[in-house]
């Protein structure tokens, strides 16, 4: 475990935290938690590492969670059975895109958005291409495969939107999942049977190291710019069981954010102990955002409608888009 010297600049930080957190009415008299009230101190939490949620490794790193009286074991689970295990009540509480659990809550299912984990910034989600690729331009990408991490992920409909804006329709291109995720892809790119490839950092940086693959089109730009890309989540059920619990994770995650959003160099070293990267890569690869505060409706609400858009949302969920009802009742 990372031995934290805490400066005064991080004191400062924490003091932010703790004001967020107070905003949400999840603090307690001395900012970390009674440990006899929580009903729940074990959680189990599925994360794959990511630089999306920095905030919850720098939150185990630096003991924030054992502050608030929890232990936190985080466990990687394929982002494909994280929604299933999650309902089978295998793990507690879960970090990834948003998309899963706003499909699955308007099949009936019932999540609650804890917290948001980070939002799309420059350079942090890009369709890159080979360094021999002749592709030199959206239009070029007509007609070609575009490799993605997941079938309907975040980076199907981030493609799709980048497409729609350009004027080509996103059937025009076919996307090709990658079984094995972001790790894989840079590799699987220099094979010449994708055009194209959208990646997340940092395997954008570590496609440009290692390859010497070239930026095609940054994500963070019209209609996705500053995007929402992955939140915390549990099912409402257990939100309910375990309130003291909730909000005590919540707190600890707030303080994490802070820290994220504040000290690129912690979340270079989280980022870099929890994926084993080297430390050319973590140096140079870009952050997103990491919000802190409450939940914000109004944020979610643009990843409801564009799933509705690209159809990774039936048309029968359109007035419960359109009204906001369906992520409003994500949020508490």
């Amino acid at each position: 475990m990372r031995i934290c010297k805490f400066s005064a600049s991080r004191w400062i930080t924490l003091a932010v935290a703790a004001s967020a957190a107070l905003a949400v009415g999840c603090s307690s008299n001395n900012g970390a938690a009674d440990d006899s009230a929580l009903t729940q101190q074990n959680i189990t939490v599925a994360a794959s590492p990511a630089v999306d949620l920095a905030g919850l490794y720098i939150a185990q790193d630096d003991g924030l969670f054992a502050r608030q009286g929890l232990h936190v074991t985080i466990e990687q689970i394929p982002s494909s059975q994280v929604v299933g295990a999650q309902l089978k009540g295998q793990v507690d509480i879960s970090a990834q895109s948003y998309l899963p659990y706003i499909e699955a809550q308007a099949a009936g299912a019932r999540f609650r958005i804890l917290a948001e984990a980070s939002t799309l910034k420059s350079g942090t989600r890009t369709l890159v291409v080979t360094a021999a690729s002749h592709i030199t331009s959206i239009a070029g990408l007509v007609g070609k495969k575009i490799g993605v991490n997941g079938t309907n992920s975040i980076g199907t409909l981030l493609t799709s939107a980048l497409l729609e804006e350009h004027g080509i329709s996103p059937k025009r291109v076919e996307f090709i999942t990658d079984p094995k995720g972001y790790p894989a892809m840079p590799a699987q790119l220099q094979t010449g049977s994708w055009g194209a490839a959208l990646l997340a950092e940092p395997y954008v940086t570590i496609a440009e190291q290692d390859y010497g693959d070239q930026e095609l089109a940054d994500m963070d730009q019209g209609a996705t710019e500053n995007f929402p890309m992955d939140g915390y989540v549990a099912t409402q059920a257990w939100a309910e069981k375990y309130p003291k619990t909730a909000a005590a994770f919540v707190r600890a995650i707030q303080e994490g954010q802070t820290i994220a959003d504040t000290e690129p160099l912690v979340v270079q070293a989280a980022i870099a102990k929890s994926d084993d990267l080297p430390r050319q890569v973590t140096a140079t690869m870009a952050p997103p955002g990491f919000p802190t505060g409450p939940v914000n409706a109004q944020t979610i609400q643009r990843v409801a409608e564009v799933m509705l858009e690209f159809g990774a949302l039936g048309k029968q969920y359109s007035a419960e888009v359109d009204q906001g009802t369906l992520i409003r009742s994500m949020i508490s």
